[in-house]
């Protein structure tokens, strides 16, 4: 085998160990990069995990505060219970019934007697503008009457009057109505009886 050959065959085994060399190293690389997966896996799988974990103790946590809130009724229920059953003045279902009865009876007849003492005042009130009415209509008539009686006094007697008809009515010489009632107007002729002073 002459040099040449011999440089050549090196070269092939060179790159063939090259070769070898770069897929041991991608192998690893690979390897590392799987084991680099599967765990990234797990912590994923262990996060669902956990997350699932926190939602079913969310969910617990809501049941058992949903109980300790009937809990915390029936105590307060239990000790209302008790605190009726102690006290000396209950004397059971039917005496409260009968004491809302009786406050409703009460609130009726409370409004009943405040019903009544508003149509008495109504009542009142017409009353009172029904006599001043009457008494404003008194007065007005007094009023009216007070003044036909001024206007009667102060007219003269023979005014508007006719007078009786005398015997000398049916002769020729019977006076007119004219000069009748001028004459009627006139005073009658008297003597007076007062002297005068000296």
């Amino acid at each position: 085998m002459d040099a040449e050959t011999e440089s050549v065959y090196e070269e092939r085994c060179g790159s063939q160990l090259g070769d070898e060399q770069n897929e041991d190293i991608a192998d690893v690389e690979l390897d590392e990069l799987r084991r680099v997966r599967r765990a990234l896996l797990k912590m994923n799988q262990g996060m669902e995990n956990v997350q699932r974990q926190i939602k079913y103790f969310n969910s617990n946590v809501s049941q058992t505060t949903q109980l300790l809130d009937i809990w915390v009724r029936v105590l307060s229920q239990t000790m209302h219970n008790q605190g009726y059953l102690q006290n000396p003045e209950w004397h059971g279902g039917q005496t409260d019934i009968a004491q809302l009865e009786g406050l409703v009876q009460r609130d009726i007849q409370r409004e009943e007697e405040a019903e009544r003492k508003r149509r008495a005042a109504e009542m009142e009130r017409e009353e009172r503008e029904k006599e001043a009415r009457e008494r404003r209509e008194r007065e007005h008539r007094r009023a009216e009457q007070e003044a036909e009686a001024r206007t009667t006094q102060v007219r003269p007697r023979g005014v508007g009057r006719r007078p009786p008809p005398g015997p000398a009515a049916h002769g020729r010489g019977a006076p007119t109505r004219r000069g009748t009632q001028r004459g009627s107007l006139l005073p009658p002729a008297t003597t007076s009886r007062i002297r005068p002073p000296r």
